[in-house]
């Protein structure tokens, strides 16, 4: 057994695992478009803000306005930032400095999952906009699509909801409150390090949920809880991520692949082409021909030309009163 590190590597390893936790959980974030609009409020005090039954991004494009949640801590929203506003937090404002405070704002709904990953992150109120109109641009679709109903208006709508939330993200994960201060995450993280250290085993539930001293079946919950998946299933994700690097090197082949992770070639090549949609041998050939094209491109791209004979010609630039006669000649009859 693997004892649970509290510092040096231990601190190395949680980050990991941190970073390994999120990756999984957005690849399974799932936001369902509801409402976008673009808004004014007149200066003086309001009551709600926004929808607080729904997730909320709001882009504030002129003027300020100092928000209230939950009646205590404020926020001033100004142009420049992204705001994200939970579902189930309630919001009043007052427009300062005498002129309208104008914004777009979207509301989305999460499934419960997600919302409750959302909730563990505690991200900030506010996340900076490196491409203000990008951002800009993305609302503005969305609060026009109201006005078109097609069959594919709803997958376009979720795909730019999905990344005006991976704007805010981009930033507000390095400036939230880090996953790993959470008791819930200290004690997951001993696991998920033995785990990429026996990915040649067969682990079981059993084995994992003794290092985090649980139950087996209490044990499935509150892993699935942070990872979204069963332990197993993490395991089995982990051990086909594995395997993708060692492949694609193309430096072993696909036997010893399977080999490396403890699986017989027969289940390996199953399980793998369940997870990533081709074989291990055809993956395999992708990413060698991947390589080769590669590699023909730069031996296809023009060499740069010599810099040399053109540094000797204008070197008098440098020192203008060394120019040379017959150049000073060409610049006096252009003149």
């Amino acid at each position: 057994m693997v004892p649970f590190q509290t510092c040096g590597q231990g601190a190395e390893r949680m980050n990991r695992n941190e970073s390994v936790i999120i990756r999984h959980r957005l690849r399974q974030l799932h936001a369902t478009f509801s409402m976008a609009s673009a808004s004014e409020l007149q200066p003086g005090k309001h009551g709600e803000l926004l929808l607080h039954d729904q997730h909320c991004l709001v882009l504030p494009v002129t003027g300020r306005c100092e928000i209230e949640m939950e009646g205590k801590s404020t926020h001033v929203a100004e142009a420049g930032g992204l705001y994200y506003f939970r579902e189930g937090i309630q919001t009043s404002c007052a427009v300062l400095d005498g002129e309208p405070f104008r914004f777009y704002w979207i509301s989305f709904h999460l499934d419960a999952g997600s919302t409750e990953f959302i909730r563990l992150l505690k991200l900030p109120l506010r996340s900076r906009v490196d491409d203000p109109e990008r951002v800009k641009t993305l609302f503005r679709q969305l609060a026009d699509s109201r006005s078109r109903r097609t069959l594919s208006d709803e997958l376009k709508a979720r795909a730019v909801v999905m990344e005006l939330v991976a704007f805010f993200l981009e930033e507000g994960l390095r400036s939230g409150e880090m996953l790993s201060e959470h008791p819930e995450l200290q004690l997951l993280s001993g696991v998920l390090s033995y785990i990429d250290e026996h990915l040649m085993d067969a682990l079981t539930v059993e084995e994992l949920a003794k290092l985090a001293y649980l139950h087996p079946n209490y044990f499935i919950t509150y892993f699935r809880s942070l990872t979204g998946l069963t332990p197993i299933q993490y395991v089995n994700q982990r051990k086909i991520e594995y395997a993708r690097e060692l492949l694609d090197s193309g430096e072993l082949p696909v036997q010893e692949a399977a080999r490396a992770i403890g699986l017989n070639n027969p289940y390996f090549s199953r399980l793998f082409k369940q997870q990533i949609g081709l074989s291990p041998r055809r993956y395999r050939q992708l990413m060698a021909e991947r390589r080769e094209h590669l590699e023909q491109q730069e031996k296809q791209q023009p060499a740069l030309p010599e810099a040399g004979p053109w540094l000797e010609e204008f070197a008098w630039l440098d020192e203008p009163q060394a120019c040379p006669p017959s150049i000073a000649r060409k610049i006096v009859s252009l003149a």
